[in-house]
């Protein structure tokens, strides 16, 4: 992997606190699932005009809207169509478009372990305006939200992880440190 640069504009990141779903209407917010309501609010935080394409990764998606339709089925041999459309992977980022009226493309990314690691770079490897987005939903409540740019903001490089050093949390990006994932190393320049 050769070196790739790029800028980060704006970041937003939670945990659960502070969700400002304002922007919202009433009837789609309370079709939300709490993972929905943190990634939805987190990717407003760093909306702004001119994104060319979304990046949406969840290691699970609506895995809770998931288990419910399976025990709905097994016990009602029926599932709910409003349930249904809600549970795909890519609800969130779907709904955030069609909130903020995008037309443009988005990719939603599942890697197992690895998911915010590649969907970072699948948000990078772009080359345009980028917002990427990343929730989890299995054992804790947590999104980050990154404008990418090619041009304005806070410098970031991402090169390869040769001296295969050992992997960390993003959260230490957040703070000011590198993120260190298997196949590459996240830095600010």
């Amino acid at each position: 992997m050769k070196r790739i640069e790029f800028f980060i504009k704006k970041i937003s990141y939670s945990t659960g606190e502070n969700i400002d779903l304002t922007q919202v209407p009433m009837m789609m917010r309370r079709k939300l699932s709490p993972a929905g309501k943190i990634a939805l609010s987190t990717m407003l935080q760093c909306n702004e005009d001119g994104i060319k394409k979304l990046c949406y990764a969840s290691r699970y998606g609506e895995l809770e809207r998931v288990v419910k339709l399976i025990r709905q089925e097994h016990e009602e041999n029926e599932i709910s169509p409003a349930g249904f459309s809600f549970s795909v992977h890519n609800s969130t980022v779907g709904l955030f478009s069609l909130i903020n009226n995008l037309h443009c493309a988005y990719n939603s990314v599942a890697a197992g372990e690895d998911t915010f690691s590649a969907g970072l770079l699948d948000a990078v490897l772009n080359k345009e305006k980028t917002l990427f987005c990343y929730a989890e939903s299995v054992d804790r409540f947590e999104s980050i939200s990154i404008l990418l740019d090619v041009k304005d903001g806070e410098h970031v490089r991402i090169f390869a992880n040769t001296e295969n050093l050992e992997p960390n949390s993003f959260t230490e990006f957040i703070k000011g440190g590198r993120y260190i994932c298997p196949l590459y190393i996240l830095e600010r320049v």
